[in-house]
This record gives C-alpha cells, structure tokens and sequence, in this order.
C-alpha cells in the first residue's frame, strides 16, 4: 500500500499565506505555487524515503519545491506522510522544530 500525504492544519494555513502572497502579486504566481506544491507531494508519496532528513531525532524529511523559495517538511509514519509545515527558506529553523514537540 503506498503512503498518502497528510497535511495538519498548520501546513495548511502555510500553503494558504503562500497563496495569498503569490496571488496579491500575481494569479499565475499563485497557481504555479500551488502546482509545485503538489509535483512535490507526488514525489514525496513516490519516494517517501528519498527525501533529506533535516532532523535524525523526528526522522523529519524535506523536499524542496521547484522555481520557488519554499520547502516541504514531513515525517514519515505508518502508511501516512505527515507534512507538519510548508516554509520559506528564510523561516528561521524554530519555526518548524517548534511543530514537532
């Protein structure tokens, strides 16, 4: 069975501030965001495992989205992929650690 991505409330309202930053500039901008963010759960779902583990203690992964400055973090758990936080790169690191206690 293969794993399917689930998104807690937080990683929701970070893909949905994204959006509404992208899309006060620009509707294309905000619809390319939203299709790099789901080529990026696609690849997660496909390869869960292939992903960078930016913290050993968790076995946090993250997966970087293509032509934008943002980053997926998920852990893997059972036959789900929990994605915790969607982040731009400049996010400072304690904003998503924060999420995992």
């Amino acid at each position: 069975m293969t794993a399917k991505v689930i998104l807690t409330p937080e990683a929701r309202a970070d893909i949905a501030d994204a959006v509404g930053w992208y899309r006060e500039r620009s509707i294309q901008a905000a619809e390319e965001f939203l299709l790099a963010v789901s080529v990026a759960f696609a690849r997660i779902e496909a390869q869960p495992t292939a992903q960078v583990v930016v913290d050993a203690e968790t076995g946090a992964r993250r997966a970087l989205l293509r032509k934008f400055p943002h980053r997926v973090l998920y852990l893997i758990d059972a036959e789900k992929l929990v994605v915790f936080a969607v982040m731009h790169h400049r996010r400072d690191e304690p904003a998503w650690r924060e999420r995992l206690k």
